[in-house]
């Protein structure tokens, strides 16, 4: 066993082997919305807007303000009635139209955090506990870019995506 300075080679390979492991479990970049790779927002590059996206009205909007116009749909539980509500926003402003009960808390939300929108990682690794029967779907555009993000609680992943989109969603088990 050959020694260099007071450490074996063995303990520096163990020790090299176990940094590449905990680096492979760290937290990756974020993924924008579509899971695609990273683009400018419209924000940075006014031109950078998708091919075809069309806002269905300008009035109200701020200039150069990020846009939403979501569906939001939410069942508490099998069985229950649908919660529908309609989200337009500029930035973080609720614009006329909307009917979604905190909405100016949602726009905000999805000003600040558009990828809460985006789906999830296929390979995301989660626990295996179960959060409640709350189903919701976020379907329309952000930005020009559309969205079609589905939210459960049956397990870690799901528990925690909605207790970040919670201005959006309502709380688990109640009404917004």
């Amino acid at each position: 066993m050959r020694f260099i300075g007071r450490l074996a080679v063995p303990s520096l390979l163990g020790l090299a082997a176990a940094t590449v492991v905990l680096a492979a479990c760290a937290p990756g970049p974020q993924r924008p919305p579509g899971g695609g790779p990273s683009q400018p927002s419209a924000s940075s590059n006014p031109s950078a807007a998708a091919p075809g996206a069309v806002p269905s009205s300008t009035a109200g909007r701020t200039p150069g303000a990020a846009t939403a116009e979501l569906q939001v749909v939410v069942v508490r539980a099998p069985g229950e009635p649908e919660q529908r509500w309609t989200l337009r926003c500029s930035g973080a402003d609720l614009l006329p139209g909307s009917t979604h009960p905190t909405g100016a808390a949602a726009c905000a939300l999805v000003a600040a955090r558009p990828e809460v929108l985006a789906p999830p990682p296929k390979d995301q690794v989660c626990t295996q506990q179960y959060g409640g029967p709350e189903v919701a779907t976020v379907t329309g555009t952000v930005n020009g870019t559309p969205v079609d993000r589905r939210f459960t609680r049956t397990d870690g992943c799901g528990i925690s995506a909605w207790k970040v989109a919670v201005p959006l969603l309502g709380a688990p088990g109640g009404a917004v």
